[in-house]
């Protein structure tokens, strides 16, 4: 996703597949905005859109940041092993989800990869959970099963699906609910904690009213991380 912002409103955004990134249409909404952009940050644990909107930032003449370099400006406690293994997003929703509820938050990103990423009670990074994305499991099922369709993601009603389509729409939506619900009762009865749960990424907004305790759903919030970020390096500076 490529998201604008004027100071703290964003004021437009993109949404791109690291799948397929479609180099034209990034350039043109990049000219769009052209004279509006004062900096940039990239964020991407994908090399290759990296290497991409560095150069189409250089080729606009507008100053970028790399959000690894703004995450490592953070003294970010944690008890994991490796922080140097985890990715700009998980770090960015980590920092961000701290700023607006300090502790004892669960921070769940339906993006590529569905992340869990915990803050404890003591407003300690703990680590997360990470399993398969919802499209990117899509597409693989329609990649490596030569009859069944490529299905959109949506709500559905029945749990029984009556039809082909409808047991994939059921498997994905019930499925990846009973999943988080599963996963957050495990984490909450070892922690013995009770957590507010934040929903982002770009299917977030799906599962409204599915689970307890959801303090926030905002499908830019990480977006509104990097911004936050590069406001907070620009006030210093």
């Amino acid at each position: 996703m490529i998201c604008a912002f004027k100071k703290q409103k964003k004021i437009s955004f993109l949404n791109v597949s690291t799948v397929n990134l479609e180099k034209n249409k990034i350039i043109k909404y990049i000219k769009d905005l052209d004279d509006n952009i004062f900096l940039a940050i990239i964020s991407s644990v994908v090399p290759k859109s990296t290497i991409l909107f560095k150069k189409l930032f250089k080729d606009h003449g507008i100053s970028y940041y790399l959000a690894r370099n703004l995450v490592k400006a953070y003294d970010i406690k944690t008890t994991l092993s490796d922080e140097k293994s985890i990715g700009d997003d998980r770090l960015i929703n980590v920092i961000y989800g701290k700023h607006l509820f300090s502790s004892s938050v669960m921070i769940i990103d339906f993006g590529t990869a569905t992340t869990i990423d915990v803050i404890n009670e003591k407003g300690i990074y703990d680590g997360g959970v990470i399993t398969p994305g919802i499209d990117l499991s899509l597409l693989s099922l329609k990649q490596c099963t030569a009859k069944l369709p490529l299905v959109k993601f949506q709500k559905t009603k029945n749990i029984v699906g009556k039809n082909t389509l409808e047991a994939i729409q059921s498997g994905f939506f019930w499925g990846y609910i009973c999943m988080i619900q599963g996963l957050v009762k495990k984490i909450e009865e070892n922690q013995k904690v009770k957590f507010g749960l934040i929903l982002t990424g770009g299917n977030s907004t799906l599962f409204k009213g599915y689970f307890q305790n959801v303090i926030k759903i905002d499908e830019f919030f990480i977006s509104k991380g990097l911004n936050f970020l590069i406001n907070n390096l620009l006030i210093q500076e």
